[in-house]
């Protein structure tokens, strides 16, 4: 196992995104708290937080530990694996971006926790997909129906629906 708080190759063809920034209109909601410390090797580094909250037993989760892993796929641009994008999935593939140099995106799979969002953020969220001309759009587990079915209506011909046994092959 390799620590790194910055982007990271993985396995000499994947690349780790490194810490996800809000660079965009997405924010982070915070529905959970996190401990500060360590306790049996588990846990986070007070003095790795920011100045205020390193003194605070309990403090709202940030999810600044959250990554994405994605590939450059020769010819076709970035294939992002996002987790549950805390951070937003519009931030996770600019930082994804960003890392590589690598501006277009074919496809981005995963969590995008936009469930516990309003319909207006929701549709920020698929307007700016749509900026990005993401090429597919593969939502998972938290991403929510309200997500998928405004994304179905926006881009029908780039989203697609993923089921237990998926499989999807992206070549270059």
């Amino acid at each position: 196992m390799t620590y790194a708080e910055g982007p990271s190759l993985v396995a000499d063809h994947a690349f780790t995104t490194g810490q996800i920034g809000l660079e965009s209109f997405e924010k982070v909601l915070s529905p959970s708290t996190m401990r500060v410390g360590i306790k049996d090797g588990i846990g986070c580094y007070s003095y790795k937080l920011p100045q205020d909250e390193q003194t605070k037993a309990i403090i709202p989760d940030q999810f600044r530990h959250e990554l994405a892993t994605a590939y450059n796929v020769n010819g076709r641009g970035l294939v992002i694996l996002t987790s549950c994008s805390h951070r937003g999935v519009v931030n996770t593939i600019k930082q994804a971006q960003a890392a590589s140099g690598v501006t277009k995106v074919h496809a981005v799979i995963g969590g995008f926790h936009l469930g516990p969002y309003t319909e207006d953020y929701v549709r920020r969220t698929v307007a700016a997909l749509k900026d990005l001309d993401v090429d597919f759009i593969i939502p998972l587990h938290c991403s929510g129906e309200v997500f998928y079915e405004l994304a179905k209506a926006e881009m029908p011909t780039k989203l697609l629906r993923s089921y237990t046994g998926s499989r999807f092959v992206f070549e270059g």
